[in-house]
């Protein structure tokens, strides 16, 4: 096992022979990653506007209805993730990708809010049947670790190419026929599902090696829990979440109620604010950092979250551009620090259980969802100051956290 620490960091990211050595599979998945992802930034921004406008729920619904889809996402990512070593990474994100596609169907033929949140719950439980098997077939088929650092990069990057374009191609639909982005949504895990299948069958694919040796969840569940730098960096991730979760729920929430002319175009250009920030500095940003651990590179970026955290504090709710200006550096320090989260789970997991790990680290999202429920709940208690004054804190906590994880690293044997 080798540590964040042990890299070596002469030996560039930045070379073209090592997208020479990318196999067949992996460019699949991350061109389907790439048309499922603008597909869903096609149609989950604008939930919060069909909420509000077409169901009349109050943000304390909105919240806990994104934050339950977000905590069953996160609890059955640990479960799915064993399931890839187990009985292999194919049949898990071929029966995700299905039922994917039938959910987001479901979620546009839906009349009722009850329905809405039942099928939004649901998705929720597809996301990490893809996304974490996903991760982990990149890791399986690619030797180097330079070369998986460089193609995790690249898939943090393909999300938010999709989410810089989805919401482009979606605000019309929008405002006329928000149903019909979810009927997209739902045909491209379908056609997703579709590449999968020919890619598994006529490629040459790594399997993880003695996932036969893998039998009882609860004996890896220990393995990880017993990690202690691991699951150090799980709880920094987990409150990092917690202060990202805002940009997805809490913030579109001000706006939508701040009595703002064209609200939707004002969610809609945080949206790309956030995803065109990504995909304009994430390789500029990684060259000029390669060379600092990955330990550093998270504070950095967590730094510059918490200066976000300082103008949304300051920024009055009806003053749309504070909050783009916000966006704008939450969405540089995301950059610095999330594609870094891989990279180290990556780094950290044995190979046998790299499905594992992987979907043991997608437990960040209890973050997530507790920060749609305390977002949802100070906002309906008009209490916007004291949830970004929370998240500041939360960010000097991760920062403390990275110090100690950094140290233990630093003695961590490699094996």
């Amino acid at each position: 096992m080798t540590t964040t620490s042990h890299t070596n960091t002469s030996d560039s990211l930045f070379k073209f022979e090592r997208l020479k050595r990318f196999p067949t599979i992996v460019w699949l998945i991350l061109f389907g990653t790439f048309l499922a992802r603008t597909s869903y930034f096609m149609a989950w921004p604008f939930l919060i506007v069909v909420l509000f406008d077409d169901y009349h729920a109050s943000e304390a619904q909105i919240g806990l209805i994104f934050a339950v889809s977000a905590a069953v996402s996160s609890v059955f990512g640990l479960y799915v993730g064993y399931l890839s070593d187990k009985l292999g990474r194919k049949l898990i994100m071929l029966i995700g990708c299905i039922l994917a596609g039938l959910t987001y169907y479901g979620i546009g033929a839906a009349n009722e809010l009850w329905q809405l949140a039942a099928l939004m719950i649901f998705a929720g439980l597809m996301r990490p049947t893809i996304e974490a098997p996903g991760k982990a077939v990149i890791s399986d088929n690619l030797e180097s670790e330079k070369d998986r650092e460089l193609a995790l990069n690249m898939r943090y990057f393909i999300l938010n190419a999709g989410g810089a374009i989805g919401p482009l191609l979606g605000i019309s639909l929008a405002l006329t026929q928000p149903q019909a982005l979810f009927y997209v949504t739902g045909v491209t895990y379908f056609v997703f599902a579709l590449m999968l299948g020919l890619g598994f069958m006529f490629s040459k694919v790594t399997l993880p090696p003695n996932n036969e040796s893998i039998i009882r969840f609860r004996k890896v569940f220990m393995v990880i829990a017993n990690d202690k730098l691991f699951m150090g960096l799980l709880i920094a991730n987990i409150l990092l979440m917690f202060v990202y979760s805002h940009i997805e729920s809490s913030i579109p929430q001000v706006l939508a109620r701040s009595g703002l002319d064209d609200a939707v175009k004002w969610i809609g250009i945080l949206v790309v604010v956030n995803t065109c920030t990504v995909i304009l500095l994430q390789f500029p940003l990684l060259a000029l950092l390669e060379k600092k651990n990955v330990f550093f590179r998270t504070r950095l970026g967590v730094g510059l979250m918490g200066l976000a955290q300082i103008i949304f504090i300051f920024t009055p709710e009806d003053y749309a551009y504070g909050w783009v200006l916000g966006t704008l550096f939450l969405s540089m320090g995301e950059v610095i620090a999330f594609p870094t989260l891989s990279v180290q789970i990556d780094r950290l997991a044995p190979a046998h259980l790299k499905g594992s790990y992987f979907g043991a680290a997608s437990l960040y999202s209890i973050g997530f969802a507790a920060g749609l429920l305390v977002g949802g709940w100070l906002l309906s208690q008009q209490a916007k100051v004291s949830l970004f004054v929370i998240c500041l804190l939360c960010v000097l906590a991760i920062i403390g956290i990275y110090y100690g994880a950094q140290k233990m690293a630093q003695t961590r044997p490699s094996s």
